[in-house]
């Protein structure tokens, strides 16, 4: 009943102000770009001066605005670019494209835009970060990080020191969506997470959307990482590059046909296992003792290349073409000497964008995505290799209707195929002793249509509202095992025929938000949002490994379901100071965890290693950030707690998610000393986490045994570190187009010893012996980076 009074009221507000349309109104619609690019340009504000009336550009630089005959002033303005004004009598629909000059220049102050949080926007929990602020924020072994500087913001919590994967708001890091060019990237790591797939030199914009995200996104419950790539100079040819310690770059991009096709190609290549060798011999020469736990023989790479192509058929119509690979070559010998890891993400997007008419814009998209990865192990008897694969190929396409000035549309469609081989081993040589054996491969189809609007009721309210259905069909062919009631024992088996139906799951998601202004520089807001999530990932391991499995919701494992709601204040103080505060509950139902000593490895009855239960978590974001000067950067603070209650562990009492940190503090700060010189640092706190480990040792018959803490019942030590980089930026050479620039830093300024992870055993004399493992101490860098 409240879900039919939901549509509803969706419907009526969907109708609401549409006679306006046919009032003698017109309207003025077009692209935003770059003027020396051609790039087109994401959120660009378009106003009308002396009204309140406005919109901003879409993900492809399309805009649309719908006013009576008459005369006006129109504005285009955007961060680090000079506003333009446009003057006209409109008296018939018109288009006006829009070219934009930057004010940004190789030499010129960072500018930051983490926020972008219009006051008057009624979108919630999302934070963008530019390429450029990205760039500017020192990393570990000076290597620019996306997920990494994503860290840095509120609410986003990193699970493990030094790694990329993220928790968001109470939820695990498979339960974010990571889009590159709108591809899902099951495995947004390099180097076991140490580093982010995406290199920063292909990447145009990035947008995290935190708990609350649009009716167009789907398929996860925790947040989504929206990654658009970069379209390629169609003006002229450019190239840049950078050489770093461990990780060189090159981009090459540029016209094929001026102002109608361009293309980008962008390679990175990483040497840390030569470097670690490196440092491994360097230890042998000059007896450095803190060099002495380095071992030689280290393959540690990866690589990955991006691409993409653009072409403008004419005013309406437009094509883009992207892909990436990328693969990763893992043997370390400090970690493990008797296993190796290689693993890899490939994505290929086709997209045609149409302009059907002043008011309509349309995104048609072909998606290909694949994650694999292979596990060797090297032992002498057990020699095999472990195979597992999960492929995507998806259709959708998404409308924007820009009804009138007070009200923008947006709907669409999505059909995607899954196919999983969760795991396949076979023999690397012939005197193993391994059995080849292989889990059973599995398929699934995953449809959802949306819609969504975002209006203006009044002067002073602003509404984004919608909703999205989900269909999930879990496929044949396959088995299913039929259990007892303690999942121990196997009663009946099942047999599913190719394209048979094992298991359906539907259900709806209301998503609303409303902003309340108080005046142009204050709002309230406040939201609900209920999501799913249909494919989850079966994994012990805080840190994220390759070999974790991925599966579809099945007979015993349902989808997961998540509750938010939320309430902001922002405002926008003076001396270019915005402040956002952000209080949230959430409640995540049919959450899994592993029953004690689970066993997960190529286990075809993964079901019965798995309980189900419910996680709340709640919490306070405060941010404040300055945008432009000398003096940029950001402050965050994040106050959050959760609490997780699972079938049959624990006793069946509340507990810690691994993740769960009081504290947490970020600071970001960029100070330009000169035209040539300026610093970056950026300072880390967090509480510490939260481990199941071994509290005792007794025997029983004469035999060992380890007794261990309730789940999660250790607390891990607070994180802190301090990062500083010095950059300068070189004269440019007057006879040529080369520019570059060097970057100095220090990553962990003072040496902290922050804890990766707890290894524990018994000794000789069978007491329990404790041992932590750090990854990094203080780490000095040095990068080129260049572009002509």
């Amino acid at each position: 009943m409240k879900v039919k009074i939901f549509i509803k009221i969706i419907l009526v507000l969907l109708l609401f102000h549409v006679n306006k349309v046919l009032a003698q109104n017109h309207t003025i619609f077009g692209t935003v770009t770059d003027e020396n690019s051609g790039e087109t340009l994401i959120g660009v504000n378009v106003a009308v001066v002396g009204m309140d009336v406005g919109t901003t550009t879409n993900n492809y630089g399309f805009y649309s605005i719908t006013l009576p005959v008459g005369n006006y002033e129109t504005t285009y303005s955007y961060i680090g670019y000079k506003t333009d004004t446009v003057n006209l009598f409109l008296k018939e629909t018109k288009q006006i494209n829009i070219n934009l000059q930057s004010t940004i220049t190789q030499l010129d102050e960072v500018v930051i835009s983490v926020v972008r949080n219009n006051i008057i926007n009624p979108e919630m929990n999302r934070n963008t970060l530019d390429i450029k602020e990205i760039k500017s924020i020192p990393m570990v072994l000076g290597e620019p990080d996306v997920i990494k500087s994503l860290q840095l913001l509120p609410g986003v919590q990193t699970t493990n020191e030094g790694t990329t994967n993220i928790s968001i708001r109470g939820g695990t890091h498979d339960q974010n969506l990571f889009l590159l060019d709108e591809a899902p990237v099951y495995n947004p790591d390099h180097s076991l997470s140490f580093f982010s797939a995406f290199n920063p030199d292909a990447i145009k914009d990035v947008s995290i959307y935190k708990g609350y995200f649009p009716a167009q996104f789907g398929g996860r419950i925790s947040s989504v990482v929206d990654i658009r790539m970069k379209e390629g100079n169609n003006q002229k040819y450019a190239i840049t590059g950078s050489l770093g310690i461990i990780a060189s770059s090159l981009t090459l991009e540029g016209p094929i046909k001026s102002d109608k096709t361009s293309f980008i190609i962008s390679g990175r290549y990483s040497y840390a296992g030569v470097v670690a060798n490196g440092i491994y011999e360097l230890g042998n020469i000059v007896s450095i003792p803190s060099l002495n736990n380095f071992s030689g023989d280290n393959d540690v790479s990866f690589y990955d290349l991006t691409l993409k192509i653009n072409h403008t058929i004419n005013e309406k119509n437009r094509i883009y073409l992207s892909s990436y690979t990328g693969k990763d070559n893992f043997f370390f010998r400090i970690l493990s000497n008797n296993s190796k890891l290689n693993w890899g993400n490939n994505t290929f997007t086709l997209r045609w964008n149409h302009i059907h008419n002043s008011k309509l814009f349309s995104n048609h998209t072909f998606i290909f995505s694949n994650y694999g990865y292979s596990y060797y192990m090297l032992d002498d008897q057990r020699k095999f290799e472990w195979i597992s694969n999960l492929k995507d190929f998806n259709y959708k396409t998404d409308f924007d209707w820009f009804v009138n000035s007070n009200n923008h549309v947006k709907f669409g469609y999505n059909i995607s195929y899954h196919f999983f081989q969760p795991g396949k081993i076979e023999k690397s040589d012939t005197s193993s002793v391994i059995k080849t054996f292989s889990l059973g491969k599995q398929r699934a189809i995953e449809a959802s249509i949306y819609v969504s609007s975002q209006q203006m009721i009044s002067d002073n309210i602003k509404l984004e509202y919608g909703i999205r259905y989900n269909s999930f069909f879990n496929m044949g062919e396959g088995t299913v095992f039929k259990y007892d009631s303690d999942m121990e024992t196997i009663l009946d088996t099942i047999t599913y025929s190719n394209g048979e139906l094992i298991k359906f799951y539907d259900g709806l998601e209301p998503r609303v938000s409303i902003a309340y202004l108080f005046n142009s520089k204050n709002s309230l807001k406040v939201s609900y949002s209920r999501t799913k999530q249909y494919m989850l990932l079966m994994s012990n391991s805080s840190v994220g490994m390759p070999t974790d499995v991925w599966l579809p919701a099945n007979k015993y494992i349902e989808p997961l379901i998540s509750d938010q709601y939320a309430l902001g204040y922002f405002s926008r103080l003076k001396n270019n100071l915005e402040v956002s505060v952000e209080l949230y509950y959430r409640k995540i139902q049919n959450i899994i965890d592993f029953k004690d000593n689970a066993n997960l490895f190529l286990n075809n009855q993964i079901e019965t290693q798995v309980r189900s239960g419910n996680r709340n978590a709640y919490g306070l974001e405060f941010m404040v950030q300055k945008n432009t000067g000398k003096l940029t950067g950001w402050l965050s603070y994040t106050l959050s707690k959760a609490l997780q209650k699972t079938e049959d562990v624990n006793n069946n009492n509340w507990y810690h998610p691994t993740f769960d940190k009081l504290h947490n503090i970020s600071l970001v700060a960029n100070y330009q000393i000169s035209k040539r010189w300026y610093i970056s640092t950026t300072f880390k706190y967090s509480s510490g986490g939260y481990a199941t480990v071994p509290k005792e040792a007794y025997f029983f018959d004469g035999v060992p045994f380890v007794q261990y803490t309730e789940r999660n019942g250790y607390k891990l030590p607070d994180y802190h570190r301090l990062d500083l980089a010095i950059n300068y930026k070189c004269k440019k050479n007057e006879h040529r187009n080369w520019q570059a620039e060097w970057n100095f830093g220090v990553y962990n300024l003072y040496n902290r010893k922050n804890i990766f992870s707890l290894y524990t055993e018994l000794n000789s004399d069978y007491q329990l012996q404790t041992s932590k493992l750090y990854l990094f101490g203080i780490v000095p860098f040095v990068s080129y980076n260049f572009n002509l």
